[in-house]
């Protein structure tokens, strides 16, 4: 019992001894959203009842609802969130993958919820601007070369509730420019403002920009122009990205399935089946 108790003594006096350490003082977290978004200006875009950007031009459209489809499969892939960064690429020239971009990230954005930037990463043939109706402005390229910084050429385009870094002036080798350090840090505090990153890139046949571009994807979306990509293309776009990074295939212009779906949702008489080929 003596040896108990002298023990139990020991460490009594031992925690006596041991100053209290004194209060941390509570830190709140950084917002989500910095002060970078408070300063980009905002640019109209002039979209019109012609425009591809169907999501905003007609959003009662058979496209708009497919782009809704896939705003809820990406949510549901990652347990409700959305891709950190979230590539769009397609196997080939021309399959329209800078329009599925700009529609898609208009869909995420869900009217202003959600902060969703549009990262222009075709430095070989950029299109966005002109989609937009937009002049030339500095980019992607000017920031990794150091000429320009992230807020200074991020813009908030309207009435789309986007926000755009567009490409800037063309690389002789973009692939390089991606390589570098100043790519994974600029990704690396962007993602710090936005909810999601969709990043418009070239084709990934025949340029290398893709393969360099992959390693900061948390996924990737292809896009092939229904009845034209080939599936050979399209097999060995897969194959480039490491296995589950694919998150789906857009099938881009495939006008049958839209005008099954406008038969059923559109007609005139909802009792009439007879319009209808059939569930």
């Amino acid at each position: 019992m003596s040896r108990l108790y002298d023990a139990l003594r020991k460490v009594e006096e031992q925690n006596r001894e041991v100053p209290e350490s004194p209060a941390k003082a509570v830190v709140p977290p950084a917002p989500r959203h910095s002060n970078l978004l408070l300063t980009v200006p905002t640019l109209p875009a002039r979209i019109g009842s012609d425009s591809r950007i169907i999501v905003s031009s007609d959003p009662s459209s058979p496209g708009t609802e497919r782009f809704r489809l896939i705003r809820m499969a990406l949510r549901n892939a990652a347990s409700g969130k959305l891709p950190g960064v979230l590539l769009i690429t397609s196997p080939l020239p021309q399959d329209g993958k800078s329009t599925v971009a700009l529609n898609l990230a208009t869909s995420l954005s869900e009217g202003g919820k959600h902060k969703i930037l549009l990262l222009e990463a075709d430095l070989h043939r950029p299109s966005i601007l002109n989609n937009l109706g937009l002049q030339w402005m500095p980019g992607l390229s000017e920031v990794l070369q150091g000429e320009e910084t992230p807020s200074a050429v991020i813009r908030r385009i309207e009435p789309l509730d986007i926000f755009l870094m567009s490409a800037g002036h063309s690389s002789q080798n973009p692939s390089e420019l991606f390589q570098g350090d100043k790519f994974n840090s600029l990704l690396h505090d962007l993602k710090a403002s936005f909810d999601c990153i969709l990043v418009d890139c070239p084709p990934a046949f025949p340029l290398a920009d893709v393969v360099a571009l992959k390693t900061n994807a948390d996924g990737v979306l292809l896009v092939a122009r229904a009845g034209v990509t080939p599936r050979e293309a399209v097999r060995e776009t897969i194959q480039l990205f490491k296995p589950g990074k694919v998150l789906g295939l857009i099938l881009n212009a495939e006008e049958e399935v839209n005008q099954i779906y406008a038969k059923y949702y559109y007609r005139k008489n909802p009792s009439d089946s007879s319009r209808f080929p059939g569930d």
